[in-house]
């Protein structure tokens, strides 16, 4: 086998020029690296004092409002969704039948809900603790006789209602109507929704 010097000078060349060549590269992304490695720390340094400087000019948060700032909130307001709890009238209060679901929901001057068998509507007024309601429509379903004469009282005392008052444990409406006078205490649907 025949060698020539020249071919072998010359690869001998190429190849110091490929290792040349390899560690330049290796050097210029190192140094690359490096110079990102660099530049992150000095934005998450400038991230952090940027909080810090935020933090200290933002205003103070109040947290969330308990349960009991939000029913009292919610206690000023007669609007709202209202379930009824009992129906007094002198000397008692009247036993609930316990498959009937009564209830109230008051949003800009109408009054709607169930009457436990039937569904009705209305309008009602506030003039203070003052209150009016009706006259009240009501759809025409039939039901059985105890639920209907329960929910005839019920009608009967909402459109009587004279005033009202809202507190933590609910709303409560003072009625007079021919039967004598009453109060109707209702629970917070919206409350009751909650738990």
């Amino acid at each position: 086998m025949d060698f020539q010097p020249s071919l072998i000078r010359k690869h001998s060349c190429y190849s110091a020029i490929a290792v040349v060549s390899v560690v330049a590269v290796t050097v210029a992304m190192t140094q690359s690296a490096i110079a990102q490695s660099a530049m992150t720390r000095s934005a998450m340094t400038q991230l952090a004092m940027t909080r810090s400087a935020i933090a200290q000019r933002a205003p103070q948060v109040t947290p969330a409002p308990s349960l009991p700032l939000l029913l009292m909130a919610q206690a000023a307001s007669l609007q709202g969704s209202w379930r009824l709890a009992n129906m007094t009238q002198p000397p008692f209060p009247t036993p609930m039948l316990p498959s009937a679901d009564l209830t109230a929901d008051f949003t800009g001057g109408r009054v709607s809900g169930s009457a436990g068998c039937n569904r009705y509507n209305g309008s009602y007024t506030t003039n203070g603790r003052q209150l009016k309601v009706g006259p009240l429509a009501t759809t025409f379903k039939a039901c059985e006789a105890g639920l209907m004469q329960q929910e005839t009282m019920f009608l009967q005392a909402l459109q009587g209602a004279q005033r009202y008052e809202v507190n933590p444990d609910g709303l409560q409406i003072f009625y007079r109507n021919e039967q004598g006078t009453g109060v109707l205490r209702f629970t917070s649907q919206t409350v009751r929704g909650l738990w």
